[in-house]
């Protein structure tokens, strides 16, 4: 009886973290293919778009809905990475999990301004590795009260289902305007 429920959690879990893969490519890349007009622009200065988006906010522009979406967006979307690869990749310290967090978004940034999918951001980087950050410290806390790598990996199956996926479903429709 342990086995199989260890086997439906193990298979849950890889399940969400596909679907939520998933999505995160296809908002991050492959959304973006299909848009009319190609672009190629980067921006190498650490926090300018997000002091420009800060500004946009506060003045209650009508860039500020874009400004605000931008910044929490980048963030909430890299949280469950944060969650997902401790587990994934058990024993490492969290410097290495926040360096392939870090990687991953500069890879991302890199092939959006290779390919011309968008602009490519310093502080997209910035934002990504902080939700990021955010999921490790989640993932930290949790253990901290659960004690246990399975319990731990329940419990993010569990969030996963309930909130997580749809969640992001929601932001990704959200963001591209789909209803």
């Amino acid at each position: 009886m342990e086995r199989n429920y260890q086997r439906i959690c193990s298979i849950l879990f890889y399940t969400f973290f596909f679907i939520y893969l998933s999505l995160l490519l296809h908002a991050l890349i492959f959304q973006r293919i299909h848009w009319p007009m190609a672009m190629r622009s980067i921006n190498i200065v650490p926090f300018y778009t997000i002091s420009n988006y800060v500004l946009e906010f506060v003045r209650g522009s009508v860039y500020s809905r874009f400004a605000f979406d931008n910044l929490f967006f980048n963030i909430l979307f890299f949280t469950p990475l944060g969650l997902y690869l401790p587990i994934l990749r058990s024993g490492k310290k969290t410097i290495t999990y926040f360096s392939w967090i870090l990687s991953f978004s500069l890879a991302v940034e890199i092939l959006q301004w290779c390919f011309r999918l968008g602009a490519a951001d310093i502080d997209d980087v910035i934002l990504n590795s902080f939700g990021g950050f955010l999921g490790l410290m989640a993932y930290k806390a949790l253990f901290a009260v659960f004690k246990q790598q399975k319990r731990v990996r329940f419990c993010i199956t569990v969030l996963s289902t309930v909130a997580g996926i749809p969640a992001l479903y929601f932001a990704y429709r959200h963001i591209f305007g789909i209803h």
